[in-house]
């Protein structure tokens, strides 16, 4: 299933170096359920800034390149 981001997502995202659960979504180009059970399946672990818990765009990164179909 194929996901629309809207552009001005996109270009936030580009910008961003830390992304909270929807927005590493909305990064990958799947749903927030879908990223929820890739995290855990896939151990994708956030870090956690003034208290927030945020993903790492890197890392986030290397995750897609070591899982293209």
């Amino acid at each position: 299933m194929q996901v629309t981001i809207p552009e001005k997502i996109v270009i936030k995202a580009i910008q961003q170096q830390y992304f909270n659960k929807t927005e590493a979504a909305n990064f990958l180009g799947v749903s927030l359920p879908t990223f929820r059970i890739w995290a855990a399946k896939y151990k994708i672990r956030p870090i956690s800034i003034d208290g927030q818990l945020l993903y790492d765009r890197e890392v986030l990164k290397k995750f897609m390149k070591g899982h293209q179909l």
